[in-house]
């Protein structure tokens, strides 16, 4: 795999859901004419996608309720289509936790305009419920970006959090690895991929850690990605390992500067345990 050089070697996962379908290598690369035919699917669903938005508001219009409706489209996570060596969701990297967020609404005075301020899905429902005039439930955590709507310029969030448990020893729909796995096709390649965390991990391997408990949580700030690598039974429990990408020089996270950057690590460490609280 190709991942982030000096990266957690529990960071990226083995594209198991993509090799369950027919017609896929169950281990290696892809080739390059299997993957322009993946991609080429995947960019003819982005098309329908778009066309089924177009006729959701032209039913809205012919309903004469487009004036009166709020909508928002987004995404819940997004997609490796090779990068970094693997095919899927369920990272911690920038390619997977970014995701599509589009708002419309009838007042809003910045249409058609982008921000590059910082957002969280779990906005959108205080979001909503500032825009529709509702109460907002006490026991919401996001923050409403309706002001944004109307000047996207706004000073906003200092950072953005999301978390996804080892990619590397999970199946799919972030279940950990169950015993059955190992005595199907993808046997040699879990071991493969094992055995490369146990490399990196040396004395701190643990497989029930490793396989039930690690968690990788990541802070994204304007210009860097932070990820811890914890037990998530332990609050308090140090980071079996950390990546640290500056966004400034490195926007596709290639290289992990944690080493070099102990300060901004330490700094930004405080920021997500306070956060995760």
């Amino acid at each position: 795999m190709d991942g982030p050089e000096n990266g957690a070697a529990m960071g990226l996962h083995a594209s198991f859901e993509l090799r369950t379908r027919a017609g896929i290598p169950k281990s290696g690369p892809l080739g390059e004419d299997l993957s322009r035919t993946l991609l080429h699917a995947y960019y003819a669903c982005v098309s329908y996608v778009d066309a089924q938005v177009g006729k959701m508001i032209a039913a809205l219009e012919q309903a004469g309720i487009r004036d009166n409706t709020i909508i928002v489209v987004w995404g819940d996570h997004g997609w490796h289509l090779g990068e970094m060596g693997i095919w899927g969701k369920a990272t911690n990297y920038e390619i997977a936790t970014r995701v599509p967020l589009i708002a419309w609404t009838p007042d809003m005075k910045a249409r058609g305009q982008g921000t590059t301020a910082l957002v969280e899905l779990l906005d959108i429902y205080p979001t909503l419920c500032e825009l529709a005039g509702i109460p907002r439930p006490d026991h919401l955590a996001g923050r409403s970006f309706a002001p944004l709507l109307d000047n996207p310029d706004l000073a906003w969030k200092e950072a953005a959090v999301s978390q996804f448990p080892n990619p590397a020893l999970r199946e799919w729909a972030a279940n950990p690895l169950s015993p059955g796995m190992r005595e199907t096709f993808f046997g040699p390649l879990i071991k493969e991929v094992e055995g490369r965390i146990i490399q990196q991990q040396g004395d701190a391997w643990n497989r029930e850690l490793f396989e039930e408990h690690l968690t990788g949580y990541t802070l994204r700030s304007a210009r860097y990605r932070l990820v811890l690598w914890k037990d998530h039974r332990d609050p308090e429990a140090q980071p079996v390992f950390v990546e640290l990408f500056d966004h400034e020089d490195d926007p596709q996270e290639q290289v992990n500067v944690a080493a070099a950057n102990p300060e901004v690590v330490e700094r930004l460490s405080e920021q997500l345990e306070e956060a995760l609280k």
